[in-house]
């Protein structure tokens, strides 16, 4: 039965066909991740978690930081309407529309509205990636209006609901799972993420990664978003067949998720890092450059960020014995303490996050990769191009 009631009758949205998956997966290095059924996440405000669900969760999300998540609730159909929503957003607002609602990321630490491509830049190759991103606080119709151009405004509805089903149940789901793991109340770390509409900087993004010229592919090596952690607590993103998502393993060895149909890839951020001690880990993944027969397809992607409430401070949970443990002989904020300086909050964290993120602050090390201290953090976008050289992925 489906979930989502307010689709949008008024528009005439053409489907979104999925890209065919690629043959050459048999040469390509898949990760192996664990897959959590969230059925078996029950009972009021979800409490009931079975103890092989917490067990297995905490060890892939210490041990990778990524899993699949499937029986989420939602259709198969329900989950191809928000990719075609999100194609009509690209495909049928002119470029002047767009510009108008360019959101200023900068100065404002915000992604909410359009992100034009050519925004972030690995060292002087622009990337061609064009984004909407819907803020939690920006479906009032008076903040929906300065943010998005009028032929997405009658999509909102459709999706906001959306994005308070990510929310509301899958993402708090997972913190349920994880509020477990950390040996604290099953919903400890939804109270710290509740207030998402009003004091947080949750958002649904929609992207389209188009293809670079052939001399920019070559300039970046393949590589078309450097390797990064995201900013917050857990990130959803909706599988789609193009084969370009890696992350880096423990052994330091970049895989390529695989494109599971109808299923979700979650992964962990910074924040979520922070207040677990490190026990959590916020895994550094990239998208690359797709196999060969893929590489004319624009990558449609679909992803909703959750945040903490603006005022938590990142610093490892007192009630969780796991998280203290963890953070044994670690230095997050060692320099600020010293310097008697505040620990970040989530807000300031993703703010400065998102303001700097591919603007070129970062310097290139020694060891290849992209260097920056972000309030007394050391943070590396990574730039480890192996793979590429040695795939199907890059002519």
């Amino acid at each position: 039965m489906p979930i989502l009631s307010k689709q949008a009758t008024d528009i005439d949205i053409p489907p979104w066909v999925p890209p065919k998956e690629t043959k050459y997966g048999d040469k390509i290095e898949w990760a192996s991740l664990y897959s959590l059924d969230l059925s078996k996440i029950k009972g009021e405000n979800y409490s009931e978690v079975p103890e092989s669900v917490v067990k297995d969760v905490g060890e892939a999300l210490h041990r990778d930081g990524f899993i699949y998540a499937e029986n989420h609730g939602l259709t198969h159909q329900e989950v191809l309407r928000q990719f075609a929503v999100a194609q009509y957003t690209f495909y049928q607002v002119n470029d002047q529309e767009k510009e108008r609602y360019a959101a200023d990321i900068v100065n404002t630490g915000s992604y909410c509205g359009y992100k034009r491509a050519g925004h972030w830049k690995i060292d002087e190759v622009a990337d061609r990636i064009e984004q909407w991103n819907f803020g939690s606080a920006a479906y009032q119709r008076d903040v929906a209006e300065k943010k998005y151009p009028a032929s997405i405004l009658p999509l909102l509805d459709e999706i906001h609901e959306f994005a308070r089903f990510n929310h509301d149940v899958i993402v708090r789901k997972v913190l349920s799972v994880l509020s477990l793991v950390l040996k604290v109340p099953h919903d400890y770390l939804w109270k710290l993420s509740k207030k998402y509409e009003t004091e947080g900087d949750d958002f649904l993004r929609y992207g389209l990664y188009h293809r670079p010229s052939q001399e920019d592919d070559r300039a970046a090596n393949g590589v078309r978003i450097q390797g990064h952690t995201d900013f917050g607590s857990v990130t959803l993103l909706w599988s789609q067949p193009i084969a370009s998502l890696e992350m880096l393993g423990r052994d330091n060895v970049w895989r390529t998720v695989a494109y599971r149909p109808n299923a979700l890839v979650i992964n962990l951020g910074d924040s979520l890092s922070f207040l677990s001690g490190g026990y959590l880990q916020a895994t550094i993944h990239r998208v690359v450059a797709p196999p060969e027969d893929q590489q004319n397809y624009a990558r449609l992607g679909l992803f909703y960020f959750s945040m903490f409430d603006n005022d938590v401070k990142l610093v490892p949970i007192k009630e969780s014995p796991v998280a203290q443990e963890a953070y044994k002989g670690k230095t997050f904020w060692e320099e600020r303490i010293k310097n008697h300086q505040p620990v970040p909050t989530s807000k300031e964290w993703n703010a400065l996050r998102i303001s700097r993120y591919g603007q070129q602050h970062s310097k290139r090390g020694a060891d290849g990769h992209h260097h920056e201290t972000i309030a007394g953090h050391h943070v590396t976008l990574y730039n480890d191009t192996d793979r590429v050289k040695n795939s199907v992925v890059v002519k």
